[in-house]
């Protein structure tokens, strides 16, 4: 059985979810989204990305990525603080109305569900209903993360 390892983007100023999914968790599932978020934002002269301090985040092939895509720019998290990551919320949704306790007859079915909550969550941009979606999510988030997002 395959296992599929998402990576997650959320835009603080339109509420767009961006995710891309692999067989592993490794650096070319981050330069995948890297490069999913450099198509999306193509006239952006920076794109900013807040992170947790995950290991990928910082190896040798991604440095060497960054090193010819000047545009991003990475701000790191202070270690162990995951009430700061504002996706810990996604995360938490996702796990409290799909994947705890369900009841998928096998793993095909249970990801086509983690794929509809994600759809929803990061729906056709202008939609509205997705910046809605997270909005409600981040509604109880700390004061301080808004200050460093």
């Amino acid at each position: 059985m395959r296992n599929i390892i998402w990576r997650v983007r959320y835009t603080t100023k339109t509420g767009q979810v961006y995710y891309v999914g692999s067989n592993s968790k490794d650096s070319e599932l981050f330069i995948t989204m890297l490069e999913k978020l450099k198509r999306h934002y193509r006239r952006a002269k920076t794109v900013t990305l807040v992170l947790d301090n995950y290991v990928i985040h910082k190896s040798r092939k991604v440095q060497a990525y960054l090193a010819e895509n000047k545009k991003f720019k990475l701000l790191f998290q202070p270690v162990y603080s995951p009430w700061v990551n504002k996706i810990e919320k996604l995360w938490h949704a996702l796990h409290e109305t799909i994947t705890r306790n369900h009841r998928c007859q096998n793993m095909q079915q249970l990801l086509q569900k983690v794929r509809g909550f994600m759809n929803k969550i990061a729906p056709y941009p202008g939609s509205g209903y997705g910046s809605a979606k997270m909005e409600q999510l981040f509604k109880k988030a700390p004061n301080d993360i808004n200050k460093i997002i």
